[in-house]
């Protein structure tokens, strides 16, 4: 169970739920990015459980249940209860880490993909506005190709739950100095966050969508046409 079992949802809520840390922090070192969503539905079936337990107490006081209430009660508050435990964990279990010097993004099931900057072969980046006219991006990124000629590492962000404005400042460093950013160089990391507050890191990833950084392009299909 991941982003596309709740794609449509998370996608229609994601943007009110964020988390405003999310949404405020600058990448230092290091950079959790969780579904804020994810929490406020476990809240509300916590909160569910409790109305509900309060309203059976009431109904049981007075004798207005029988025992095939009992039981429906008994299903009905288990049911609440699992749904709120499963949110939950998908809220800690899931989560995005950018760092200076990688991304990292694990799934519901600890599922990790994991590139490292110095490492991309290739990105994709595009803006649009859904049915509602609400603005939504995602970026993917991906890594060399593996030894049987698929991509070993890749990583897809989406808005919806994810600040990726660092990521796009990193890979705007890369095209317009043709090399990357030091993790520990406070002059490049300030260039990077000039990047991303100046909106050029946006505008470079933009027009540079699709782009292969020579040093990791190893493509086989680059080989055979050579």
């Amino acid at each position: 169970m991941d982003n596309a079992f709740l794609g449509p949802l998370l996608s229609a809520f994601g943007r009110s739920f964020l988390s405003k840390r999310n949404r405020g922090k600058s990448t230092g070192k290091k950079n959790i990015h969780r579904m804020g969503f994810l929490l406020v539905a476990a809240w509300g079936f916590f909160i569910a459980s409790i109305v509900a337990l309060i309203i059976f107490i009431i109904d049981f006081s007075r004798g207005w249940l029988n025992s095939g209430g009992i039981i429906a009660f008994i299903a009905a508050e288990l049911v609440i209860i699992f749904s709120c435990l499963l949110f939950y964990a998908w809220y800690r279990n899931a989560y995005v880490e950018i760092t200076r010097t990688y991304v990292l993004r694990r799934t519901f099931l600890r599922f990790v993909e994991k590139v490292e900057y110095r490492r991309i072969r290739d990105f994709g980046y595009y803006e649009r506005t859904d049915r509602d006219n609400n603005f939504e991006d995602g970026l993917y990124i991906d890594g060399p190709y593996n030894d049987e000629g698929y991509f070993g590492e890749g990583i897809e962000l989406h808005s919806n739950w994810v600040n990726m404005s660092y990521v796009l400042g990193q890979l705007a460093f890369r095209i317009v100095n043709e090399r990357w950013a030091e993790p520990e160089s406070d002059e490049d990391q300030n260039l990077i966050q000039e990047y991303v507050s100046s909106g050029r890191a946006r505008e470079i990833c933009l027009e540079q969508s699709g782009f292969v950084f020579p040093e990791n392009d190893n493509s086989p299909y680059r080989e055979s046409k050579e």
